[in-house]
């Protein structure tokens, strides 16, 4: 509805516009702001009208269509506002999706247990990424969502940008979406939401907007590892393994200092994956159905924890990493996931390039597209969305390459020996062969067993990502 509304408008002011030049002009539109922080915080909305208007003909039948185009602006408005105010009042709000068989995830789930963790995540995570510090969330968020936070914090510090988010309010809420993938549940749950948003930048106040009010729906994701008792990550910060109170900053991996237990793998409860925004979720429960079926070779291997929503977390955990390296010329952190062959290239491209910073980074979509084995390896292909604003470092300053955020593709490939067994650690420094932290994150070889760290026989590495830059 929001859309409409907006897509409403601009076609209206370019009939005005017309109006206003008498005959022929063409027009375009577009504009993008964010409603929140994260890919939720800090989200990119994106709206616009391109068109051509004709000349001649009469200006009693312009003003007419002007007529009829105010009426119906109002209209839609006034339904608008008035569902807002329903939904309001409901608490939970209204939802265009179909009934969510929630039988899928066992009779252990509690709907209203979940709800309530979603309600503590919600603001939790608007205060993280406002303050850039994700020490409170990183126990009940994945490797890929902590990277698509890290990688946007990265590009506001270059950028010395702050996003103040404030009146932040949850209108509802709404199951969606149910999955049982492998050994593993997926729920998604669509959070309808007000709040005002600022982005600031001390140096650049080009780039500062500033809304208020903003409505915003969001689709977050969650998983968990069926048949294991659900513990609570979101009220305490108690290891969900041994009890002993965990670490008070996350860091990069949120891990029991005495038990060693990882918290975010979704072997404990409910953990934050992926966050959506209104314009580009589509469900996946057709398309998940099929892939299932071209991967069950890897559901069919018992010691493999494999889920299509954690695959597609990996692929969002690779790609931010690799636009942060680009945008901070350090491209050494990239070694222990990526192949040597695509690491040099991605190593050459370094050396030529012009600095590159991404200002409103954000992930569209990533969708695992197809599956393949080939020369005795497991290959997995991620289509994925972004949107950015480039920037290229020169002598007076950054200067625009993009006028506005721009959507871009790249395709993704992770390959895996067949055979091998990941330890599902997502990358979480440690080798994948003995469990050893790695003395240092940029080697290759892990210096406790001599295992090859960044191989396929070993565990999943990205092996293409195409196009390299844009």
């Amino acid at each position: 509805m929001k859309t409409l509304v907006r897509h409403l408008l601009l076609l209206l002011s370019g009939i005005i516009l017309f109006v206003l030049d008498g005959y022929s002009r063409a027009g375009g539109g577009g504009g993008h702001h964010s409603s929140s922080g994260g890919h939720s915080s800090g989200s990119f909305h994106s709206s616009g009208f391109s068109g051509t208007g004709g000349g001649g003909g009469s200006m009693g039948i312009v003003g007419i269509l002007i007529i009829l185009f105010v009426v119906v602006v109002i209209f839609v408005i006034l339904f608008s506002v008035m569902r807002k105010k329903v939904q309001s009042a409901l608490g939970e709000g209204t939802s265009d999706f179909p009934p969510v068989d929630l039988t899928v995830l066992g009779p252990e789930f509690n709907e209203e247990l979940f709800m309530n963790k979603v309600r503590v995540a919600f603001p939790a995570i608007q205060d993280a990424w406002m303050n850039k510090n994700l020490s409170q969330v990183r126990r009940w968020i994945t490797d890929g969502v902590y990277q698509r936070f890290n990688a946007q914090f990265i590009m506001m510090r270059l950028l010395e940008q702050d996003n103040k988010l404030s009146r932040i309010r949850i209108n509802g809420m709404n199951l969606v979406e149910a999955e049982a993938q492998g050994k593993y549940f997926a729920v998604t749950v669509a959070i309808q939401f007000t709040m005002d948003d600022e982005f600031r930048s001390k140096n650049h106040p080009e780039f500062d907007e500033r809304f208020s009010g903003d409505t915003a729906t969001e689709y977050w994701t969650f998983i968990r590892k069926a048949g294991v008792p659900e513990k609570d990550l979101y009220l305490t910060n108690s290891c969900p393994g041994c009890g002993h109170e965990l670490n008070k900053d996350g860091g990069e991996v949120s891990k029991c200092p005495s038990c060693g237990s990882i918290t975010y793998l979704g072997d404990y409860d409910w953990v934050l994956c992926e966050i959506t925004q209104e314009e580009d979720f589509a469900p996946k429960s057709v398309t998940a159905g099929i892939l299932a079926l071209h991967v069950q070779p890897l559901y069919d291997n018992t010691q493999e924890n494999f889920s299509i929503q954690l695959m597609e977390d990996k692929a969002s955990n690779a790609i931010m990493q690799y636009f942060a390296s680009v945008a901070t010329k350090d491209v050494k952190y990239l070694r222990r996931f990526m192949s040597d062959e695509l690491m040099a290239r991605i190593e050459e491209q370094a050396k030529q390039q012009t600095g590159i910073v991404f200002n409103r980074l954000f992930l569209n979509k990533v969708d695992l597209s197809a599956y393949a084995q080939t020369e005795g390896r497991h290959q997995l292909t991620f289509d994925i969305s972004y949107s950015a604003m480039r920037l290229a470092e020169s002598k007076s300053g950054l200067v625009k390459l993009d006028e506005e955020a721009e959507k871009s593709d790249v395709t993704l490939i992770l390959s895996k020996k067949v055979g091998a067994v990941a330890k599902n650690k997502l990358w979480s420094f440690e080798c994948a062969s003995c469990g050893a932290p790695y003395s240092d994150t940029t080697d290759t070889t892990c210096s406790y067993c001599s295992a090859k760290i960044n191989s396929a026989d070993t565990d999943w590495v990205v092996t293409t990502l195409e196009p390299l830059g844009r």
